[in-house]
């Protein structure tokens, strides 16, 4: 269920990136790039924390399902 999860949200990220380059073409001005600063950049980062942290807890759910049996 955490792999799926995991990409679910990889892919969501990735869609969102790609739909974010096209705004580039019709949204060219000061406003565009200060929302990209705080905003989409900002989740590259959170995204990769929040991935390995789902990676982490299926490594131990995992281990913890193997030691229960």
């Amino acid at each position: 269920m955490a792999d799926s999860n995991a990409a679910i949200l990889s892919k969501a990220l990735r869609d969102l990136l790609t739909r974010w380059e096209l705004t580039q073409t019709a949204w060219r001005d000061q406003a565009r790039s200060d929302f990209e600063a705080e905003y989409i950049e900002e989740l590259k980062p959170a995204v990769k924390a929040a991935l390995d942290a789902m990676g982490s807890i299926s490594e131990f759910l995992e281990r913890a399902r193997r030691e229960c049996k």
